[in-house]
């Protein structure tokens, strides 16, 4: 039985089939709040479906001719003249390599693009569709950014609405992605700060659905030196590993491993983190190539763990031999990205991906980009530095992976997590509104504006951690959210919407606020119609959500990085964090500029090349970037 499929008029059974070969993007999970649900309703004006028109990005029709399996070419015509033997739009790969640079701002590969050589990003580009994406989400943090990508679902769905929150039954600040009933394979005690598994991840990946396509048959290795990047990539059925930073070595934990496999536990044997200690990070290029940064020693850049201000950067963490200090140093350097890939390889040649006779995925999460951002901010010279060497890391590995598996066989997708907030103190010297915000001035205002309207907390008057907290308004703060004495208010037998109506307009006193969203307001829907409350409503998952939200004003942060003085963060849906590079190479791939995209159509695109099931709670829909043979 043949069935016509043609560029023009198609018959009912024909849009039929068309709709279940696309693999089209998931509704809403039914279970979502009703806020976000009605934050779904539209996505950003700014970044919907302008590739078509983009000036570069040529308009496709993926599904008006086929590619068989095994590469041959189908094309239906009117009267069933052509004849489709496959569903598949191509030849699926042998291997899929993700690279996600932890936060790469959009605007680096043009800024330090003179500086690139040619295997590297450029080879990508040449190869590949490329567009702008745009998470839009509000919490543009390496957790939520990681989650997003491979799935295609938003925070309010998949629960990865932050790196840690207030966990309600504890009380206590803990790790989006810890465990309680894992543990991390080496480390002597896993604690709520540490990123152990994928548990709290609600959904499905493109690595899961792969996997589930094709019997089990299917591998997924992700890895990062940061765990919530590799984690996140890796999805529930993967395998993923991380640096323990006590040893220098790559670890998993228990929840996907009893212990770590042999070709690990050889690659560890070599120590090659222990091979840096001591060498100094030097620039690049000549000193003449950095004008288009700031000057090496800049306003507010961090001396983290004796790296120091400006270059050249010796890594030893001002020890004597390779210890902890050291392994965490060494992870803020571009040596690092030299230890993924190394790992990388392994991994390709351990688990023989690519070479098993099914598709498989690496996914690889670049940490050092996003660390030494947060040391020295994204105009300073060590993140023009760190991104000309990742260029040439990056097209090393390439390199030695094109002798490995024909590229013609292989799938990359480079894109990153988030981007990167300027130093406010920098942007202030030049005139602009920019400033930290301290969580103590937040909980402090909160606390007097309650407390002046609803009476003292009371408590057991503050002889211990847990009587402080039962005698104070604030239970915890984990930016954006402000968590409030839920069993206070209960036994004052308080209005919360009132409660939490006061908390955030106290919160709101503070300069660099913008405005805030109650817990009732996410959770009744009732949300003003902006794009700045939409993305706030896409980050709400209410299980471990706040009382209130604050939004900040452009330039201002606060949370981890707010309480230092120097270094700066992400974490907002303004465009300087929000904004990424995007590109997607392939055989099968039309080369181009395609606009501007929402990060939710990465997922459903890939998962249309592969020819599987989009990830449960995609939101995303597929990019028309695909031959037409």
């Amino acid at each position: 039985m043949t069935f016509s499929i043609v560029g023009g008029a198609r018959s009912p059974i024909a849009l039929f089939l068309l709709a279940a070969a696309s693999c089209a993007p998931a509704q809403p999970a039914a279970n979502a709040t009703s806020a976000a649900d009605a934050s779904n309703a539209s996505k950003s004006s700014n970044a919907k479906k302008t590739d078509a028109a983009a000036p570069n990005g040529p308009e496709v029709a993926p599904s008006a001719q086929w590619v068989t399996n095994n590469g041959n070419t189908g094309s239906a015509g009117a009267g069933g003249s052509g004849r489709a033997s496959s569903f598949f739009i191509a030849k699926r790969p042998k291997l899929v390599v993700v690279v996600v640079l932890d936060q790469f701002r959009a605007d680096y590969l043009t800024r330090f693009d003179p500086y690139f050589g040619a295997t590297g990003f450029r080879r990508l580009f040449s190869r590949g569709a490329s567009f702008t994406g745009h998470y839009g989400h509000y919490v543009t943090y390496t957790g939520p950014g990681h989650a997003l990508l491979l799935s295609g679902s938003y925070p309010y769905v998949n629960g990865i609405a932050a790196n840690k929150f207030i966990n309600p039954e504890s009380g206590k600040s803990e790790a989006m992605v810890f465990d309680s009933g894992a543990q991390i394979i080496g480390a002597p005690k896993t604690d709520i700060d540490m990123d152990v598994s994928p548990k709290n991840f609600i959904g499905s990946t493109v690595g899961d659905e792969l996997f589930l396509a094709t019997g089990g048959q299917s591998k997924t290795v992700s890895l990062a030196t940061k765990g919530r990047g590799a984690i996140l990539l890796g999805g529930r059925l993967g395998k993923t590993y991380f640096m323990n930073d006590d040893t220098g070595d790559m670890t998993s934990s228990t929840y996907y491993m009893k212990e770590l496999p042999p070709w690990v536990s050889a690659w560890n044997k070599k120590k090659l983190a222990d091979s840096y200690f001591g060498k100094k990070w030097e620039r690049a290029l000549a000193e003449s190539a950095y004008s288009v940064s700031s000057a090496d020693d800049a306003l507010n850049e961090a001396n983290a763990l004796g790296l120091g201000k400006v270059f050249p950067h010796t890594v030893n963490g001002k020890l004597a031999a390779p210890g902890p200090d050291y392994y965490e140093a060494l992870t803020h350097t571009p040596f690092a990205n030299d230890y993924e890939f190394d790992f990388a390889k392994a991994a390709v040649e351990g688990e023989k991906l690519g070479g098993r006779g099914v598709t498989d995925m690496l996914a690889i999460s670049i940490s050092a980009t996003d660390l030494a951002g947060h040391d020295y901010g994204p105009t300073s010279q060590e993140i023009e530095d760190i991104v000309v060497r990742t260029d040439k890391q990056l097209g090393d590995f390439l390199t030695w992976l094109d002798s490995k598996i024909p590229s013609e066989d292989v799938v990359y997708v480079l894109s990153a997590d988030h981007g990167s907030t300027p130093v406010p103190e920098q942007m202030a010297s030049l005139g602009f509104d920019a400033a930290r915000i301290k969580k103590k001035a937040i909980k402090e205002a909160v606390d007097a504006a309650l407390t002046k309207r609803f009476g003292a907390a009371g408590g057991g008057g503050g002889k211990d951690a847990k009587d402080a907290k039962d005698a104070s308004w604030v239970v915890g703060l984990e930016d954006p959210h402000i968590f409030l004495n839920r069993k206070l208010i209960e036994t004052k037998k308080l209005d919360a919407k009132e409660v939490e109506r006061v908390a955030g307009e106290a919160a709101l006193t503070l300069k660099g606020f913008g405005g805030y969203l109650t817990r009732t307001q996410l959770l009744g829907g009732a949300i003003p119609p902006t794009e700045m409350a939409r993305s706030i409503a896409r980050s709400y998952h209410a299980p471990r959500g706040g009382d209130v939200v604050m939004w900040t004003q452009p330039f201002y942060f606060w949370g981890k990085y707010g309480e230092k003085d120097v270094g700066s963060t992400h974490g907002t849906s303004y465009r300087y964090d929000s904004e990424v590079p995007v590109v997607i190479a392939g055989s099968a791939i039309k080369p181009g500029r395609y606009g501007v995209r929402e990060m939710v159509d990465v997922a459903p695109t890939l998962s249309y090349l592969l020819g599987i099931t989009t990830p449960a709670g995609s939101e995303g829909e597929v990019a028309p970037i695909f031959r037409t043979p």
